[in-house]
């Protein structure tokens, strides 16, 4: 018996953590072997035949506790998408004609009658709780795939946001944007067209979003010579690198990038590398910024700006950045 809860808690856990009797049933599982996954704890009930494994993830539990499937900004984060952190809501999808939907917090009561979930009914304010009427495809799992998840997040998130958790995903290589599009409709066609594969952040996309709105010709993960790919080239000569969220002082990634862009200079290219800080909550001072550059013809070679093949040899790029030397430096000042 042991093995067959193994197998049972498995296949929940491949199948998004949470699933109703009926897949189960469909899977081959029997009544026995899921009533011993439930003793021994492989396995939870969360809802009125609704089944979890122990460690599926919070918000998967909590969207079948409402009376759906978690959808949306919900399957983003499970994911590790791009997440401006802002949307903190529960998004849950539910079939059209729901109704009598529970808060998230409601738990299953232990009764002689089978243990119905205990009656809470959902306050989708008060919850924090983003609900999303789609009956296609069918509810069978407690988590949407991700195409459908990304596909409800435009209905009601920001398109920046959108766009940038999407761009993330076809990045990674997740998904597909035709697959996003079937779920999407035509109504979201627009917004779909502004999407790429070649951000690999959303901050990166947002900066690129900005270019693109202006008609201002740029291409994103560029390889130059001895320096490798950058994230966005303007126009001839303008580099734009944005760091994320995690880039520290002293660390080997600050080194290396002060490296490469000491090659870019030589090569003649102007370097302008934006903080997460300056993206995300100074974004109206960095875009003029960005724009004015532009506009003073910055992106383009000219007489004081032409390329060049930089010096004869390159910078190496270090494996293990030591500050030790600098720390102690400053200590004794």
């Amino acid at each position: 018996m042991p093995n067959d809860t193994r197998a049972i808690a498995g296949w929940i856990r491949r199948n998004g953590g949470a699933v109703p009797a009926r897949e189960l049933d469909a899977a081959g599982f029997s009544r026995e072997q899921l009533s011993a996954a439930v003793i021994d704890g492989s396995v939870i009930r969360v809802r009125q035949r609704w089944f979890a494994v122990s460690d599926a993830p919070v918000d998967v539990v909590r969207a079948v506790r409402v009376g759906g499937a978690a959808t949306g900004a919900s399957v983003a984060r499970i994911h590790g998408l791009w997440d401006t952190g802002l949307d903190e809501m529960l998004h849950v999808r539910v079939h059209r004609s729901a109704s009598r939907l529970k808060s998230p917090t409601a738990v299953p009561a232990a009764s002689a009658s089978g243990g119905r979930s205990a009656i809470v009914p959902l306050d989708a304010v008060g919850d924090r709780v983003c609900v999303h009427y789609r009956s296609d495809p069918p509810i069978r799992s407690g988590r949407d795939p991700l195409a459908v998840a990304l596909a409800e997040m435009l209905h009601c998130t920001r398109a920046v946001d959108a766009i940038a958790t999407i761009d993330s995903a076809l990045a990674r290589g997740e998904v597909g944007l035709d697959e996003i599009r079937s779920f999407a409709g035509p109504s979201h066609g627009r917004t779909l067209d502004r999407c790429t594969d070649g951000s690999e952040s959303g901050i990166e996309t947002k900066v690129r979003l900005l270019l693109r709105a202006r008609n201002i010709r740029h291409r994103s993960q560029v390889s130059i010579v001895r320096v490798g790919r950058v994230d966005l080239l303007v126009g001839d000569r303008l580099v734009i690198e944005v760091d994320g969220a995690r880039h520290h002082t002293g660390s080997e990634q600050f080194e290396n990038d002060r490296r490469r862009d000491f090659e870019l200079a030589m090569r003649g290219y102007l370097v302008l590398r934006l903080s997460y800080s300056m993206v995300v909550d100074d974004w109206e001072v960095t875009s003029r910024g960005i724009l004015a550059l532009i506009a003073r013809g910055e992106h383009r070679w000219g007489a004081r700006s032409a390329p060049s093949a930089g010096l004869d040899v390159a910078l190496r790029r270090l494996d293990r950045y030591d500050d030790a030397p600098l720390a102690a430096q400053l200590a004794g000042r």
